[in-house]
């Protein structure tokens, strides 16, 4: 004659554990952005565990869950067009129109260091698109045309091999991908990014930009085994630069 009361009891316990489960888990944040700007921004995966990466995340630019046709096919060309660029020989189709040197002075290991940069003006002879080349250890392109459109492309070295970054403009502002791919073919102590193979190469991130705000999803990948490092949702219109945080700086 008790059943009934025991069964409605244990009910009771089962929903009090569920909701004292739900209000202690503890929320993610994404660590290298102020927590106060992440009320609209939701984290599933941190940084703290690797996670399994669904089916439609995988960190290929073959993905179409990630990219348009068009995408893919910006993306790979940028693979090869600047192989054989120098500060005096740009992109095939241009010609150069300036080159000059900067330099300025860093901090590093308690000691001030000047870094040079040569800059290298092309513009193109069929079209009123131009491309503004910094060489310095490695290479970083802003190609525009005449309305603003284009993109941004850096090649960096990472360990042994090379860090490609890619992200669309348009009108000037971060408009479309931006991603990050890994080449980890190593090249050892003569690392050169024009013998950056990125065939095959993972992505490491990958976000959306509106109107130079992140919106959507926001994905970290781990390049050598494609497991998620974090994952992360934006609700509404994000300022990624304005709120990035120093994380070697003490908090």
């Amino acid at each position: 004659m008790k059943l009934p009361h025991l069964t409605f009891g244990v009910s009771l316990l089962l929903l009090a554990g569920n909701l004292f489960g739900q209000t202690n888990q503890a929320r993610l944040f994404i660590p290298f952005l102020d927590k106060e700007s992440q009320s609209n921004v939701v984290v599933s995966v941190g940084f703290d565990v690797e996670q399994a990466c669904p089916l439609e995340f995988t960190n290929v630019l073959s993905n179409t869950n990630l990219f348009t046709l068009e995408q893919q096919k910006l993306i790979r060309e940028v693979f090869v067009k600047y192989k054989n660029v120098t500060t005096n020989s740009g992109p095939p189709g241009s010609v150069l129109t300036d080159l000059h040197q900067t330099n300025y002075i860093i901090q590093a290991v308690g000691r001030p260091f000047k870094v040079e940069h040569w800059i290298a003006h092309f513009q193109y002879t069929n079209s009123d698109a131009y491309e503004v080349i910094t060489f310095s250890g490695g290479v970083f392109a802003r190609y525009r045309n005449g309305a603003k459109d284009g993109y941004n492309v850096s090649f960096n070295q990472t360990g042994g091999g090379t860090l490609l970054s890619f992200g669309q403009i348009k009108h000037d502002l971060p408009n479309g991908s931006f991603v990050r791919l890994s080449d980890l073919h190593a090249q050892g102590t003569t690392w050169d990014y024009r013998l950056a193979n990125f065939d095959g190469s993972h992505l490491e991130e990958y976000y959306q930009n509106t109107n130079g705000l992140v919106l959507g999803k926001y994905l970290m990948w781990n390049p050598n085994n494609g497991r998620l490092i974090m994952e992360a949702d934006f609700k509404g219109p994000y300022d990624l630069q304005k709120h990035r945080i120093d994380l070697r700086t003490p908090q």
